[in-house]
């Protein structure tokens, strides 16, 4: 779970940094269907199906990282101060993310099933991984660039 909060982080980092350029965010997202039409050989037809799909399941995917990343820092901030009933519902509210979520693939994966072969589809879930890496990759590059020579 921590790796996931830093990687998210991460990401939203470097998202920033390049957003601060101009059309930095644009250039992240072209990255992103260039990675992903490399990397799951999509045809123009497949590519033209695919990616309104994702990106509406990437939007309210992010959409639930949001809600958990903000009850999640809300707890740290107000835990001492929170009553039992409180907790448990932050709990139960957790536990229904988490359960949302898992709806949110199910649903989703069958979407991309009806756009993409098995074999593609599996594909995506592990070119994201391999975008995350390329980003984090890319950002610990810059980082180590703007380091201060001595």
């Amino acid at each position: 779970m921590r790796r996931f909060i830093f990687v998210t982080i991460a990401i939203i980092s470097f998202s920033g940094i390049y957003a601060q350029n101009s059309g930095g965010a644009n250039r992240v997202r072209a990255a992103k269907v260039k990675f992903f039409n490399e990397k799951l050989e999509l045809t123009s037809s497949e590519s033209e199906k695919f990616w309104p799909i994702y990106n509406d399941y990437q939007s309210r995917k992010s959409k639930l990282a949001s809600e958990r990343k903000s009850m999640m820092r809300f707890y740290t901030e107000n835990q001492s101060n929170m009553s039992a009933e409180e907790i448990t519902q932050t709990l139960n509210r957790y536990i229904e993310i988490e359960k949302e979520e898992t709806e949110l693939l199910e649903r989703y994966n069958n979407k991309f099933k009806q756009v993409l072969a098995n074999e593609k589809v599996l594909k995506i879930y592990i070119t994201e991984v391999q975008f995350r890496n390329y980003l984090l990759k890319q950002l610990r590059t810059r980082q180590q660039g703007m380091k201060p020579r001595n």
